[in-house]
């Protein structure tokens, strides 16, 4: 059975897209090739603290790796629900089926990179202990890495059930978000340290005698002691490492049992968003409703929000950090930029929900629909970019930069919601059933429509951006009426990405509404 299900797997791999193969494989390598290069090229002092930070980060990876991908969901335990086959063992087989492919091949190359350590560190009477020493390390954390990388997935998808585990998905994005945008203000100043560290290590700080005893410092550190002629700590940190690899293995593989869902639990208050008795009895205000209310309650859309939310915010941290609040002060115009991602599969979310409005089938409902769904993403993103970039000019004192970044805000939310519709009409995508997902790529990985999306929503707003721009930086020499123009001009640019965006989705669903519904069955 586990050579089947390892078949299977590399087989699902042969048919995704070449250059996801490609990319993957080259970092991977990459990445091995670097692990092996910091035990040549740091100083023989700093050596265990380098590549105890490596193999750090190669544990983070494995963690959060999967969550932020659709790798970790490519053999799902439902799948085999019907098959005669044992839960305990269907769970072992998906496990083994994990270490199959380029995640697993390039991890163990990098894990091996502890046999050249233990040999830099050995004595010529222990080399030949302190190698088998540093392979049987190796191998062990491979296994510890794989087996905690699906613990976590199968964790995180339980948790995304509750609120908190949603709150702990949404910090993940908007830190990789913000990471991917403003993360080079930290990263600069920890790539020019990276030789002082190579050749001192940690230095005075303490981390390394935290570290050594996590299980990816367990390895090293038994390799340190078999080469310094010490077998019994040696055998010891071993023996803790492969303890803490079966009790991972064995929670991996419960978790990977078929599992049935939960009993329905009755709700004890009204959730957020429920009271909307403010909005006209009429279709769009039913829509609006709808849509509050969802992106309120269902996990998934809740998470698109949240994510943002945490996107601008350590936006604002990374300002902090380098000092340059006017940074911080584009934490609103951060939420407001993920308006066209977050929204670019709406109908993929819904999945076979879309049949509600094939039933009532007329111009008037689609429309209602297309504009109601407007309505509800820009003001669930809207205001907490408005309250966000508001808290930070306060906190920072930047309010000579209010017109600009107000004027980007606008335009942005205007001609991100058009955009958002255009795209889940043309790109709907179809995800997985809803009480199975567990990141957000399960909710339709529409890779191609998110970058469109992104593409479309920054050249949309270029008018609005250039003139921000020219407002920012000479702002002194201009007439004083140009900032007036410019938010008139944001406006324009709102109202237009808005209404045109709208009335493109609307026509292409009319048009082709059976059509689009049958994609997402």
């Amino acid at each position: 059975m586990v050579g089947d299900l390892i078949r299977l797997k590399l087989a699902i791999q042969r048919h995704t897209h070449s250059w996801k193969r490609v990319l993957g494989l080259v970092a991977g390598v990459l990445a091995a090739a670097a692990t092996w290069a910091v035990v040549f090229v740091s100083e023989p002092a700093a050596r265990t603290d380098v590549l105890l930070l490596v193999l750090a980060f190669w544990t983070a990876g494995w963690m959060i790796g999967p969550v932020l991908t659709s790798g970790g969901a490519m053999l799902r335990p439902e799948y085999f629900t019907l098959l005669p086959l044992s839960r305990r063992g269907l769970g072992a087989g998906l496990l083994a089926s994990a270490f199959a492919g380029v995640g697993g091949a390039v991890t163990a190359i990098a894990a091996l990179a502890l046999i050249p350590y233990a040999l830099a560190e050995a004595t010529s009477a222990t080399a030949i202990a302190a190698a088998v020493t540093g392979f049987v390390g190796a191998v062990l954390l491979v296994g510890f890495v794989v087996a905690l990388s699906r613990t976590v997935y199968a964790l995180l998808g339980a948790a995304m059930r509750t609120h908190l585990g949603v709150e702990l998905a949404a910090v993940q994005y908007g830190l990789l978000l913000s990471s991917m945008t403003a993360g080079w203000v930290v990263v600069r100043p920890v790539l020019e340290s990276i030789p002082t560290f190579l050749r001192e290590g940690f230095g005075t700080i303490p981390a390394r005698a935290v570290l050594e005893w996590t299980p990816f410092g367990l390895p090293l550190r038994a390799a340190g002691e078999m080469a310094a002629g010490r077998p019994l700590p040696a055998l010891g940190s071993l023996a803790l490492l492969a303890v803490a690899t079966v009790v991972v293995k064995l929670a991996a593989i419960a978790l990977l049992t078929p599992h049935v869902g939960d009993r329905t639990v009755r709700r004890r208050r009204r959730p957020l968003g429920s009271r909307a008795g403010w909005l006209p009895a009429s279709p769009l205000g039913a829509v609006v409703g709808k849509e509050i209310r969802t992106w309120w309650r269902d996990p998934w859309r809740s998470l698109e929000v949240r994510s943002a939310i945490w996107f601008g915010v350590f936006i604002a941290v990374y300002g902090a950090i380098a000092g340059v609040p006017e940074i911080a002060g584009l934490a609103g115009v951060a939420v407001a930029l993920t308006v066209a991602l977050s929204g670019a599969n709406l109908y993929g979310q819904d999945g076979t929900a879309l049949w509600q409005l094939v039933v009532a089938e007329s111009p008037e409902s689609v429309r209602a629909d297309i504009r109601g769904r407007q309505i509800g993403i820009t003001v669930l993103f809207g205001l907490p970019a408005l309250v966000l970039s508001a808290l930070m000019m306060a906190v920072t004192g930047i309010f000579d930069y209010t017109v600009p970044i107000l004027a980007v805000l606008i335009a942005l939310l205007g001609v991100g919601c058009g955009t958002a519709l255009v795209m889940s009409v043309l790109g709907a995508t179809p995800g997985v059933d809803p009480h199975r997902r567990v990141n957000a790529t399960d909710a339709g990985e529409n890779t191609a429509g998110i970058f469109a999306a992104f593409q479309i929503q920054l050249w949309a707003t270029a008018p609005t951006t250039a003139m921000a721009a020219v407002l920012t930086f000479a702002g002194d020499s201009l007439p004083a009426w140009f900032g007036a123009a410019t938010l008139a001009v944001a406006l324009v640019n709102a109202v237009t990405g808005a209404w045109l965006g709208g009335a493109l989705a609307t026509r292409r669903l009319a048009a082709r509404l059976p059509e689009t519904f049958a994609k997402l069955r």
